[in-house]
């Protein structure tokens, strides 16, 4: 027999930003405990809004499965004597697991015969064992910050108030925090704040909506993101879209109940993105588009309550915002007053990091770091890159992003115009803080990314300088961000540039701050970045076999590991190829445990088969490495079919290792110039045979 469970943890309101994040560990966390615990289960889902957490367990077991358990006694020649009697060891083992010496067996052992006990488990009941697992879970649930109150000593994102624990329509009386579990529930505090009796999921969800309570998120969401574009249809505009804004909002509130309101229409003055920032960083206001895209002198926000008299709520929301628009245009004004060179020198004061220096020397670094990358990559623009760099953390001085961090890039980018800047070096400015999260926007041009690969690599290689790296899952100085904007970065705008080159420039430039060797600390950030690299390749669609083939061979140039890798992929779709791996396959395993071998003697070449492999090596070896320097990786590949049947007769007819160790050693040195030409792509060995 099975039943659903519903299990609801009531609290004060959990901050937006905690909310998806452990409904999702809830998830799995219960998912793991009771599949430990023996339990079968159709299906696990969760729910919640800021006030409550809620698992649900589809046709749950009503008890553990019943098992056998076999229990090794004492050898069979010490429990019983020479008459066959039973002795003290086997009457001693029968009586601590409550049975008779007659239920006891004899069984046969690699050690020999011995007793040993045979009995049936019978599984407990679901409700007793959800006294125990239900808090394991709560207590389990991470959150980034949690806390205490009253005299408890239970930790959670906020104080538990209530718990609803059911299974089938019965009551589980768990007990977590100094509360006992029940069937009762609450709707909306405001609204609806009358307890409320639940014997179902489906009268869980609908009860609650009708006590003005959307405990599905997903549901929550789109009927925020509809009151959103109703009140923007309203006013004949439409909302401009912010996922993550939308996604906070919802988790803010239990019923959505947007308003449009307005501000003066001088603010519309302000950059577009001040306006748009300082409605939604503080305020968690959507800003409002006409059909051209441009700003109206409109926002919607989003409560969690309707109100009685819904206008004086909009003069409330109207009264907050020009406050902070108001601060908004004194910022602006103030900091348009000096130009932004003028603020290179304040960084002198502010620390990157106290053991590696001030922001001004990392701008510094970063200076002489894009200069040596133009070089490669820019030439003609070196003057540029180099102005850009000295100013591209200025804008960190500005009133306006003291005031509103993430505007930073964005308001370099205008003050820069504004200081009479030429239009590349602005739009390098906020280009080179790019991406700003995960799938982020990316630099566009050559200029901005230069400056953000200097600023990425300085900041990796100065952190695990000094011992800083990620563990786990704290990053607290995003540097996995950092690899990642990096790749992504190079293999977007194609460029070709050896990381280990740009990272040991970076190290040179920091050699006064770091307490590590370069050497070793080269190592560990090429791994980081080679690593972050393969999940990247993965994660837009290779096989993970060949990034791995690819990978291993070399990723010191990106761009050139991704061109390897598209000609891999498309080569290994032939039907010849997965002849020609088997071969390289058979190369690999026959030479990966040799040491240094002497050149290759074609006068030790004595059998026709082995004499045909070197003839088509030769051949392929010079059409193929001209190809493989152009980059023509396709016709590299292609090219190297020819060596499959040469390959194939060589391992049928020749025997590798013979006793004469110059031939021996001669046929090894044939099979690992084959090896290392193939090496120039990938290493096939690494390729699954699917």
């Amino acid at each position: 027999m099975v039943r659903d469970l519903v299990f609801e943890i009531g609290c004060e309101e959990i901050p937006a930003g905690f909310l998806s994040p452990a409904l999702k560990a809830m998830k799995q966390l219960a998912a793991g405990l009771f599949r430990e615990a023996g339990l079968e289960f159709s299906g696990i889902s969760t729910l919640g809004t800021p006030r409550r957490l809620t698992l649900y367990i589809a046709d749950l077991a009503e008890k553990q499965a019943d098992r056998s358990e076999s229990i090794l006694g004492p050898p069979k020649k010490i429990a019983f004597d020479e008459d066959g009697r039973p002795t003290k060891a086997a009457l001693g083992f029968a009586r601590s697991h409550g049975v008779s010496v007659e239920e006891l067996k004899i069984k046969e052992t690699p050690r020999g015969e011995y007793l040993f006990l045979e009995r049936r488990i019978p599984g407990k009941k679901t409700p007793e064992l959800l006294l125990e697992l239900l808090p394991r879970l709560v207590s389990e649930i991470p959150f980034p910050k949690s806390m205490r109150w009253g005299d408890l000593s239970w930790r959670f994102a906020r104080p538990i108030r209530w718990l609803l624990a059911i299974f089938g329509r019965e009551v589980v009386p768990v007990e977590i925090a100094g509360l006992v579990a029940s069937n009762i529930t609450y709707g909306h505090r405001f609204m609806a704040p009358a307890p409320i009796e639940i014997g179902s999921l489906v009268e869980y969800v609908r009860k609650l909506r009708e006590a003005y309570v959307i405990v599905d998120p997903a549901e929550r969401l789109a009927m925020t993101l509809d009151e959103i574009k109703d009140r923007a249809r309203d006013v004949g505009g439409q909302v401009l879209e912010d996922k993550d804004l939308l996604e906070e909002n919802a988790n803010l509130v239990e019923y959505p109940y947007a308003i449009c309101g307005q501000f003066d229409e001088t603010f519309l003055e302000l950059p577009r993105a001040v306006l748009i920032t300082a409605m939604a960083e503080h305020q968690r206001y959507f800003a409002v588009i006409n059909d051209k895209g441009q700003l109206m002198a409109r926002f919607i926000a989003v409560n969690n309550t309707r109100p009685r008299n819904p206008e004086a709520l909009i003069r409330g929301h109207e009264r907050v915002l020009k406050a902070r628009l108001e601060d908004a245009r004194f910022f602006f004004e103030e900091d348009k007053k000096i130009p932004l060179e003028a603020r290179v020198e304040e960084l002198k004061g502010v620390s990157f990091h106290e053991e590696l220096g001030s922001l001004y020397e990392k701008v510094v670094r970063i200076k002489a770091l894009s200069a040596y990358l133009a070089e490669r990559l820019a030439p003609d623009k070196i003057d540029l890159v180099k102005r850009a760099a000295w100013l591209s953390k200025a804008d960190l001085m500005t009133e306006m992003v003291q005031e509103f961090p993430s505007l930073q890039g964005v308001m370099g980018r205008e003050y820069a115009l504004l200081s009479g800047e030429p239009p590349e070096v602005a739009q390098a400015i906020y280009e080179h803080y790019l991406p700003t999260k995960a799938g982020g926007e990316l630099p566009e041009t050559i200029i901005g990314a230069i400056i953000s690969l200097a600023d990425k690599a300085d900041t990796l290689c100065a952190f695990f300088g000094i011992g800083e790296r990620p563990s786990g899952t704290a990053d607290p100085f995003g540097l996995r961000r950092q690899a990642l904007g990096i790749i992504n970065t190079v293999l977007k705008l194609r460029l070709h540039l050896s990381l280990k080159d740009l990272l040991g420039q970076a190290f040179l430039l920091l050699a006064d701050r770091l307490n590590r060797s370069q050497e070793e600390v080269l190592e560990e950030v090429m791994g980081f970045i080679g690593r972050r690299l393969q999940g990247e390749l993965v994660s837009r669609g290779f096989r993970s076999d060949l990034v791995e083939a690819v990978t291993s061979v070399s990723f010191d140039d990106l761009e050139d590991t991704r061109q390897r890798l598209l000609a891999l992929s498309s080569f290994y779709e032939r039907p010849e190829f997965a002849a020609l791996s088997v071969g390289f396959k058979r190369v690999m395993n026959i030479i990966k445990k040799q040491g240094e071998l002497p050149p290759l003697n074609q006068a030790l070449l004595l059998e026709e088969a082995e004499k045909e492999l070197h003839r088509t090596f030769i051949q392929v070896h010079e059409r193929v490495v001209p190809l493989i320097l152009e980059k023509k990786y396709d016709e590299a590949l292609a090219g190297l079919l020819e060596l499959k049947e040469p390959i194939d007769r060589f391992f049928d007819q020749v025997f590798v290792m013979v006793e004469e160790e110059d031939i021996r050693h001669n046929r090894l040195a044939l099979l690992k110039a084959i090896a290392e030409l193939f090496l120039m792509i990938a290493d096939l060995s690494k390729i699954r045979e699917d």
